[in-house]
């Protein structure tokens, strides 16, 4: 079964966010039980400072609004590559300091455009899976262009927040015709959104857990599509990421102090001291270390953090922030860390290699998202024995299961409320186990579990057997 995989970003090429993770790492696991699976990615400046061995294969033109525009595919093993200098030779992929790109309408438009071409070229598929509203535009254009073709069209909305949405002047500009801006296409309060069309023509919606299926179709969670989703609903599945266990796995860690795993959990404190010694901070490493890593935004819940960090600091507890994001947020809990600084830490950047040293020194991992269509930041602490500490939505509700004492059954600490209240009444009640045998309870059945990408593969072969008909 011939598959390709359609995506703005993906490591190990280019990555801002869980996009990156999903797009780069599920098509290898699909590899591992059999699909042929090919990747289509823009060429953009980082991927050509990164100096990888890419082999051009051809070079061609299109029509793309009212001139001919050129382009060219490279490719490396199982990726291709679409260059196009004036769009992708950026250095950034999505935006600058300032906002975003005032053309991204016409490079994923392009992007979505060429990459259907390129599919045919290299002699059609199976399966074309596209991910989030930068590649949504793939199955309007094969509907207008391919209407009668045999592939499946699969898109995965990774997060119905960002949905792509332009001025109606964006039609013309980017070859769909005017018939298309109506309600029951493109059309949305009289722009356009790239995503709801993506919704409408494609064959098949899945979403990155099956908690966030449900809640899309909600007012609450469905940001003004959950109409046309609840239409789609009869073909929409929620199937939850994993994560590659060969790269996020504390016993073989190249960055972090000293590697340890079920049997040798007890040196976490070791990677705890090393951290805050190589930080410079007045943290004592015999409090327990709470952990937030992510971007600094509402969704993730920063507000709340910030809400009660002054609380925070008068608990046998520290804090380490790592993250950036919107400028205020990155401010004012900058400001809490000022005011306590043998109790809280924030380093307002990102970087892989802290974080992994991060998630093996922390004793708890912090995620009080308003909304999380999957999370995978609650995997990664439960395999580095860092208890979650969530609220009950999206991936991390289908993820995370609140520890029972009388049982000994649970995973990590939930809550329902978005609420700074309930925020705090649960790191209180997560520092009460902490160290004793409850703690080493739920660290120990959290290390256990296992979420890895192959369950995950197999239901996405399943689903492809179900559009395809195909073994």
């Amino acid at each position: 079964m011939k598959i390709y995989f359609v995506a703005s970003e993906a490591v190990p090429f280019v990555k801002t966010g869980g996009l990156g993770d999903v797009s780069g790492t599920l098509p290898m696991h699909l590899r591992n039980i059999g699909l042929d699976v090919d990747l289509v990615l823009p060429l953009y400046k980082q991927i050509k400072e990164g100096n990888y061995p890419l082999e051009k294969l051809f070079s061609s033109e299109i029509i793309f609004g009212d001139h001919l525009l050129p382009y060219s595919v490279h490719r490396q093993e199982n990726t291709f590559f679409i260059e196009q200098d004036s769009f992708y030779n950026r250095e950034e992929i999505y935006n600058t300091p300032g906002g975003d790109y005032p053309d991204n309408n016409l490079r994923f438009a392009f992007f979505s455009r060429v990459a259907l071409e390129l599919i045919y070229k290299l002699g059609g598929a199976d399966v074309i899976h596209a991910h989030d509203w930068q590649t949504a535009l793939l199955p309007v254009y094969k509907n207008i262009y391919y209407p009668n073709s045999q592939e499946k069209v699969i898109l995965t909305i990774h997060n119905l927040a960002y949905q792509g949405i332009y001025d109606a002047i964006t039609i013309p500009m980017i070859n769909i015709p005017d018939s298309y801006f109506n309600i029951e296409a493109l059309e949305f309060y009289g722009r356009v959104n790239y995503l709801k069309g993506g919704i409408i023509f494609s064959d098949f919606l899945t979403t990155v857990s099956p908690t966030y299926a449900k809640e899309i179709q909600t007012e609450q969670h469905g940001f003004a599509l959950e109409g046309v989703i609840s239409k789609k609903r009869k073909n929409l599945q929620g199937i939850i990421n994993g994560i590659d266990y060969d790269y996020w796995n504390p016993e073989t860690d190249p960055h972090i102090t000293i590697n340890y795993g079920e049997d040798s959990v007890f040196q976490k404190k070791e990677n705890k001291k090393k951290l805050l010694a190589e930080l410079k901070t007045g943290c004592s490493s015999d409090y327990p270390l709470i952990a937030f890593v992510g971007r600094l935004v509402s969704q993730k819940g920063i507000d709340l953090i910030i809400e009660i960090a002054d609380q925070l600091a008068n608990l046998p507890a520290n804090l380490i922030i790592l993250g950036k994001g919107e400028k205020k947020y990155e401010e004012e809990i900058k400001a809490r860390a000022l005011s306590h600084p043998n109790n809280i830490i924030v380093l307002t950047t990102f970087d892989e290699i802290l974080s992994r040293k991060i998630y093996a020194a922390s004793d708890f991992f912090l995620m009080p998202s308003q909304f999380e269509p999957c999370g995978l930041g609650q995997l990664i602490a439960l395999k580095y024995g860092s208890v979650p500490i969530v609220r009950k939505t999206g991936g991390l509700k289908d993820t995370i299961q609140d520890y029972h004492e009388k049982t000994a059954c649970g995973n990590g600490i939930t809550y329902e409320k978005q609420d700074a209240e309930e925020l705090m009444d649960s790191i209180k009640r997560a520092l009460l186990y902490f160290p004793g045998e409850n703690y080493i309870n739920i660290q120990a059945i959290g290390m256990k579990c296992d979420y890895s990408w192959t369950s995950s593969a197999r239901e996405y072969l399943s689903l492809y057997r179900q559009l395809t008909n195909k073994e």
